[in-house]
């Protein structure tokens, strides 16, 4: 299977996951990702759905390089062919390659499509010759295949050969319901293969699981030795609970099952993460592979063995552009701590007295923090102020004393005005700075502008991006958790938690600039002994 084509159609079956949504410029960005990943095939959406798809397949062949750009629709809807304006749409879209579904299930054409199954097989060899007639090749998505097979496999078979007749290239078997166990679909899909092979014809399978039984996986990996193409969504996203997860199964077929492909694995973390925010879809921290636990350590015993360097890890996190990650938590006991430290540079004696009351104290307000709902033991830039707070020399630069907003949404636009009485280096200020934009935004451009009077190189620092979900659910006193995204060269976030949205924005705004500014070379004369002592303590 060293020849198995990839598939990708998060932009398609991946925005009918709930909340998720693409523009024409979200199309592009995510066709250039994948492109840099190295799928063989990006599917840009139905052109016949909307205006705004259709327009998007240009610059999305634009932007590829490698992949092929592949359109999606049905087959014929009129029954004249090329009447139909579903399949016109894939022609004039400009893409190579179009990908057809049609109805399988006995069922579903006589109701759905209110037509008599000889018809529904003549459209299926009709739509696929007409495209191909205009130059376009076709892959043909039997709808349902699954559970049209176990009630009918004569009629299923048919389909299949109805698009075979009319010149399809790859026939894709669909577990539309995403209801088959592996032993079954491997049955099917063996007998499937068995029984096309005596229509003499030249074909290719290809496999497109749903995953409403968590089974999309263990189905694609059992019929693997029968198909050629595996369809599914770089982040496991679509419709219901979503489709074939390519963020997983790339890694077993690559690593575990020692296949070869073009494909760059170091880049499916942040690739999978950026799709999710364009996608705008919350990011699950548990994901295999590339979620910020897949290699991240709690528990003691475990924190314990990996600073003696044995390992609780099935694969090297750095693979897949991940990394291990200890999480600093109340659990892990004083392994945790020091193996965090150890990350910034320290190397606490844990048998040291002045250590292990310091080890105590930063237990306490952690626990104060996890209580509060913060959940930031895997956040980098949330370890490094705890360590720096008892173990080294953390500056607190600002400290905003009181703020107020006022924020204004008239005829589409907005604009807010955030006041600030703060302390920076000892010395009380005042600052005021009006935007075009939300409370956010101001609350940061006037935090920038404060620091930047005293500290130039606050310039490069970027917000990225924001996250708001609740911390603790109290009802109408339920407080929250906002994240904000910085970017310098190097990504990093901060987390602020409280009843009040706005402040909890604050804090985690102010934690950023903290950490920007701690992390800034200091004087040369530090720079050399800390060189010299590697930051020992303890």
């Amino acid at each position: 299977m060293n020849n198995l084509e990839i598939y990708d159609t998060t932009l398609r079956e991946g925005e009918q996951a709930a909340g998720a949504s693409f523009n024409i410029d979200d199309r592009v960005k995510v066709c250039k990702k994948l492109d840099d990943l190295g799928v063989d095939y990006i599917e840009v959406g139905w052109p016949f759905a909307s205006k705004e798809t259709f327009e998007s397949f240009k610059p999305c062949m634009n932007a590829t390089k490698n992949a092929e750009v592949v359109a999606f629709g049905s087959t014929s809807i009129d029954k004249i062919v090329e009447d139909d304006g579903n399949l016109k749409s894939l022609i004039d879209c400009g893409a190579s390659i179009a990908c057809i579904f049609g109805k399988t299930h006995p069922e579903h054409v006589e109701k759905q499509l209110k037509i008599t199954l000889q018809e529904n097989l003549k459209r299926i060899t009709d739509s696929s010759a007409f495209l191909i007639k205009n130059n376009v090749k076709v892959f043909y998505d039997a709808e349902h295949y699954f559970d049209s097979f176990k009630l009918n496999k004569n009629y299923a078979i048919f389909t299949l050969a109805s698009a075979l007749k009319g010149g399809a290239e790859r026939l894709i078997l669909c577990d539309t319901n995403g209801g088959t166990l592996p032993n079954e679909a491997e049955s099917i899909v063996k007998e499937t293969k068995n029984r096309l092979e005596n229509f003499g014809t030249r074909f290719e399978l290809g496999l497109h699981f749903h995953d409403d039984s968590g089974l999309a996986l263990a189905n694609t990996l059992a019929c693997l030795p029968y198909a050629r193409q595996v369809q599914g969504t770089i982040n496991g996203i679509g419709e219901r609970v979503g489709n074939l997860n390519l963020s997983e199964f790339l890694p077993i077929y690559m690593k575990k099952m020692g296949n070869k492909r073009n494909t760059n694995l170091k880049l499916l973390k942040k690739i999978n993460e950026d799709i999710f925010r364009i996608a705008g879809i919350d990011i699950p921290e548990s994901r295999a592979f590339v979620g910020d636990t897949a290699f991240a350590h709690k528990g003691g015993v475990h924190t314990d063995a990996t600073l003696k360097g044995l390992s609780y890890e099935h694969e090297i996190p750095e693979e897949f552009g991940n990394k291990r990650t200890i999480l600093l938590n109340t659990l892990g006991g004083r392994a945790c701590v020091t193996s965090v430290a150890k990350e910034f540079g320290y190397e606490l004696n844990k048998t040291n007295p002045e250590t292990i009351s310091k080890i105590e104290s930063l237990f306490e307000e952690l626990k104060s923090l996890e209580e509060r709902g913060y959940r930031m033991g895997a956040v980098k830039a949330e370890k490094y102020l705890l360590i720096e707070k008892y173990f080294g020399d953390l500056e607190e630069f600002c400290k905003i004393e009181e703020w107020e907003v006022n924020t204004k949404y008239m005829r589409g636009k907005e604009r807010s005005t955030f006041k600030m009485n703060y302390e920076l280096n000892g010395e009380l200020f005042r600052k005021v700075e009006t935007v075009d934009g939300g409370p956010v935004d101001a609350a940061y451009k006037t935090i920038k502008a404060a620091l930047k009077t005293q500290y130039q190189e606050i310039g490069n620092l970027k917000l990225k991006d924001f996250h708001v979900n609740i911390a603790k659910s109290r009802g109408e006193e339920s407080s929250v958790r906002t994240i904000v995204y910085f970017n310098d060269g190097e990504e990093f976030e901060t987390i602020g938690v409280d009843p009040n949205i706005i402040q909890s924005a604050v804090e985690a705004l102010e934690k950023g600039f903290r950490y920007y500014l701690n992390r800034q070379p200091k004087k040369v004369e530090i720079d050399l002994k800390m060189l010299k002592n590697n930051k020992m303590y303890g």
